[in-house]
């Protein structure tokens, strides 16, 4: 018990304190999914390439922003659906839904990232690939989860989360963490 407590408090202490608004910092249980109310954390994410650190936290904290978190770049149901949905639909969220950009985050390096990116063609100033090696950014929203039966350890739940201004509005974190339901964007658009 000791060493889960160690464990989950370790685990909180990477959030940063505006992003524990509202949340405890040391408790039993594990970390709930990212809710309305909490700030985007200020943890490095990574572009096209490991020198290109970006900060989220500095980028969405003026605008509504829709950040997609995959589990795995070149993923069938990552590729084949989920992404392509979101970049189909970018024109609208971003003209019809006052969207100011669709950054979608995965647990992968930054060159799988970039790849994945260049390969379903939609890198561009309003959709954006970043890359969450660590999973330290996913982690400190409470989005990571146990994947080693598919990818052979930890990765992102997929989910999206709407962002106004550097809080979180809106979530659409899927139950089963892999299935492609609510948190696809022609779900996520009509709830906008």
């Amino acid at each position: 018990m000791a060493l889960r407590l160690s464990l989950v408090f370790a685990r909180n202490a990477i959030r940063a304190p505006a992003a524990l608004s509202g949340r405890r910092l040391f408790h039993t249980t594990y970390v709930s999914n990212v809710m309305a109310g909490d700030s985007v954390p200020a943890v490095p994410l990574y572009g096209s390439s490991p020198g290109d650190e970006v900060d989220l936290a500095a980028l969405t904290k003026e605008g509504k922003f829709i950040l997609v978190f995959v589990p795995g770049a070149f993923s069938p149901g990552c590729s084949a659906r989920h992404v392509p949905g979101y970049i189909s639909l970018a024109p609208k969220f971003t003209s019809d839904k006052g969207v100011s950009g669709i950054y979608i985050i995965s647990g992968n390096d930054a060159f799988v990232m970039n790849a994945w990116g260049k390969e379903l063609g939609a890198a561009n100033e309003k959709v954006k690939y970043l890359a969450d090696p660590s999973l330290a950014f996913i982690s400190a929203l409470g989005l990571d989860f146990d994947a080693v039966k598919f990818f052979g350890d930890r990765r992102s739940k997929r989910a999206a989360v709407l962002v106004e201004d550097g809080t979180v509005i809106k979530t659409w974190v899927e139950p089963d963490n892999t299935g492609i339901s609510i948190s696809e964007a022609k779900s996520v658009i009509e709830e906008l």
